[in-house]
């Protein structure tokens, strides 16, 4: 096409009589298209019950599994033990082992949610990345506590001792396991994260087992439980601290994959 015919049909093109738009209509127009789209989203939308119920399906049944395992392993130990001429020291210290295998079974999940390979699919959602952490978090840590509180209730039991008190002594592990776990994971971005959780975890029981073999009787003296409530008050701290640390991870996370899609 030569340079006179382009410029002749750019020409016949902008003279093209358009016709004329009723600016009222216009405007009804796109006040309809408002309202339809208000209503499709809204129709989308789920409330928080909702949304905190459905996640409970994205986390695998081996999880819940495992952890309902790891409760009945431990309370069937703890009534064969009963038989054995155990000291109730030795005992706790042995039922305090589940608290970072408790932590061990539904670690994978929350590692797996911030890795290279399954973050494109969590921001795929309609749902912050930080909000999916932190309901998964809490979904974990609530079965986590149940089963603590169950171990706790049938020590006390069987035991005739005060239930915070044996409580106590079964959180302050538990508490050291998940900060220790929250702390790699505000540190490493890579998909072993999972495996250094597992380790920790692993030296955290390592360490319980070692203790449980060669009790030491001071650490559960009436005089010591001052000790043990500033543990459990620091570890709580640090937990805070570093859950805050993950929040701002997600967020940093996210922005900066939205600005590079």
């Amino acid at each position: 096409m030569d340079k006179e015919s382009r410029n002749t049909i750019i020409a016949a093109l902008q003279n093209y009589p358009s016709p004329l738009v009723d600016k009222q209509k216009l405007e009804e127009t796109v006040k309809g298209a408002r309202e339809i789209l208000h209503r499709t989203q809204a129709a989308r939308r789920t409330s928080f019950s909702e949304f905190y119920m459905t996640q409970i399906r994205f986390i695998s049944w081996k999880v819940w599994v495992a952890q309902l395992f790891i409760v009945l392993g431990t309370a069937l130990m703890l009534q064969h033990s009963l038989h054995k001429p155990n000291e109730n020291i030795q005992l706790i210290m042995l039922v305090s082992i589940a608290a970072p295998l408790l932590v061990t079974a539904g670690i994978q999940t929350l590692t797996r949610s911030l890795s290279c390979r399954m973050l494109e699919i969590e921001l795929s959602t309609r749902h912050l990345l930080e909000k999916l952490i932190l309901v998964r978090m809490s979904l974990l840590g609530i079965a986590d506590l149940i089963g603590l509180a169950v171990l706790a209730i049938l020590l006390s039991a069987y035991m005739k001792m005060d239930i915070s008190i044996i409580l106590l002594y079964l959180l302050v592990p538990f508490n050291l396991t998940c900060l220790g776990c929250l702390w790699l994971l505000n540190r490493v971005r890579t998909p072993s994260c999972g495996y250094y959780c597992l380790i920790y975890c692993g030296l955290v029981a390592l360490v319980q087992t070692i203790l449980a073999l060669n009790p030491s009787l001071g650490m559960f003296e009436t005089s010591a439980i001052g000790v043990w409530l500033a543990l459990l008050l620091l570890t709580v701290t640090g937990i805070t601290f570093e859950v805050s640390g993950v929040r701002k991870a997600c967020r940093s996370i996210e922005t900066a994959l939205r600005i590079v899609v």
